[in-house]
């Protein structure tokens, strides 16, 4: 979805900012993951995807949100993740490899 609003979003159609009527949207969304993102230890459920041990890795989303709503935390924490996973399903559920070719 971050990819989305990466490209589809205007000056006058920002889709990082849109909202539903009862807040919900992807600027939230976000917000929600980042801390789970930056710490998975603090998910308190059970694991939810497949190979879980090797998630986090520099997941585009932290890129594309970083610069789009001006939160420096999200561009922090993507620099410190892994570039190069290795485990071929994790590797395969990384859909943009060269990200910042997307920003300008």
């Amino acid at each position: 979805m971050c990819a989305v609003c990466q490209i589809l979003s205007t000056s006058d159609d920002d889709l990082w900012r849109f909202k539903l009527d009862d807040g919900r949207g992807i600027e939230r969304a976000v917000a929600f993951m980042f801390p789970f993102i930056a710490d998975k230890r603090k998910w308190t459920r059970p694991p939810d995807v497949m190979y879980f041990d090797g998630w986090p890795v520099r997941h585009p989303s932290l890129l594309f949100a970083g610069v789009a709503l001006d939160r420096p935390e999200y561009l922090d924490l993507w620099r410190r993740l892994d570039p190069d996973p290795t485990v071929d399903e994790i590797v395969r559920n990384y859909p943009i490899r060269q990200p910042l070719l997307w920003v300008s």
